[in-house]
């Protein structure tokens, strides 16, 4: 009988496919429940017909991979690996032995060959016991987990969420396939406050750029109104972008540069998801209200004593803009921490480490 193996925390599961239709998803009301986050309430169904079986996503937010492929529908065959946001599946159906033929009413019919094949054991003798240890030996140490993937293995990249899903053929199928770097003790090095602070710097140029173009229009008439309009639309463009960036490529174009990537705190290998990228977002911009705080005085006091000093009006500006900078930096000196974890990697429980390209 077709089955499904389940990865969970906890071990392997094994799910028997009984029924002719086996909807999986994090609610109560589906024959294959997985309380997990990435999963979506009512996420994929399996069916079995004549030709065999097949999965089909029903529109979920973080997809179906079947062996690294995003499929909206297709069959299943024996060893098949399925991909239900952060859980992972294996569809196993071995064919059955020759001369055995299954029937509908769940009796088996046999041929000759295959009954001569067979040895019939009346009274099966039960296993032996296992030794029981000597007194003061040490106990047996428990069976080896499933080996990890080998580090460098290229990982699938991620499903777009669904309302991103238009962008799919503008972007590499291919993902990066950079390597950690390696601290002398075997552990992946983390990125450093200055390196990660160049990075986003690098991110957020066109923005510095564009708001000191609008700074020297701000005169003209319209232009300065234009600015702000564009301004904005590069801000929601920022919102979607960056976030992106993270989970299909594990970088931003300033992290890529400065050789950093995003991964989930327990995955080096992986990448974040979705409500991870979100969270990273909320990090962000709990460290800009901070960075608010603290400019909100000092900016006051630059006018206050410094404003008649400062001549014109640009230039005053330009010096609250500076002043504005460096106070979105100081929420970021917590990177300077041994553990080397923003406010962003707190939320997300993900962490940026250095590649080595």
């Amino acid at each position: 009988m077709a089955k499904l193996l389940v990865q969970e925390s906890t071990g392997a599961r094994e799910f028997e496919l009984v029924d002719l239709e086996v909807n999986i998803g994090r609610e109560l009301d589906n024959t294959l429940r997985l309380a997990d986050p990435s999963i979506s309430r009512h996420h994929a169904v399996i069916r079995r017909s004549p030709s065999g079986y097949e999965i089909e996503d029903l529109q979920s937010s973080n997809g179906v991979l079947l062996n690294g492929l995003k499929v909206t529908s297709g069959p299943l065959q024996d060893g098949d690996r399925i991909t239900l946001g952060q859980m992972q599946l294996t569809f196993l159906d071995p064919p059955q032995a020759p001369g055995l033929e299954a029937n509908p009413l769940g009796t088996v019919r046999m041929g000759t060959e295959a009954m001569a094949r067979l040895r019939v054991v009346t009274s099966p003798e039960p296993a032996p016991a296992p030794p029981a240890p000597e007194a003061g030996a040490p106990a047996a140490a428990p069976a080896p987990e499933a080996a990890p993937p080998e580090p460098g293995e290229p990982v699938p990249a991620p499903p777009l969420p669904s309302f991103l899903a238009f962008l799919e053929p503008y972007l590499p199928s291919v993902p990066d396939d950079a390597l950690p770097v390696r601290e002398a003790g075997g552990g992946i090095e983390r990125g450093d406050f200055f390196t990660r602070l160049l990075a986003n710097l690098i991110d957020y140029l066109p923005a510095l750029a564009l708001g000191l173009v609008a700074l020297v229009l701000d005169q003209v008439p319209f232009m300065g109104c234009l600015l702000g309009l564009v301004q904005m639309a590069l801000g929601v463009a920022y919102l979607i972008i960056i976030p992106l960036c993270w989970m299909r490529f594990g970088a931003s174009p300033g992290k890529k540069i400065m050789k950093l990537r995003v991964v989930p705190e327990l995955d080096p290998e992986g990448r974040i998801d979705l409500s991870e990228a979100i969270l990273r977002l909320l990090g962000y911009l709990v460290c800009g209200i901070i960075g608010g705080i603290i400019m909100l005085p000092v900016s006051l006091m630059l006018v206050g004593l410094a404003g008649p000093a400062l001549g014109l009006h640009v230039f005053g500006i330009l010096a609250m803009r500076l002043v504005s900078l460096v106070a979105a930096v100081v929420p970021y000196l917590i990177i300077l921490g041994a553990q080397r974890k923003g406010l962003e990697d707190i939320f997300s429980k993900s962490i940026v480490i250095k590649v080595d390209r």
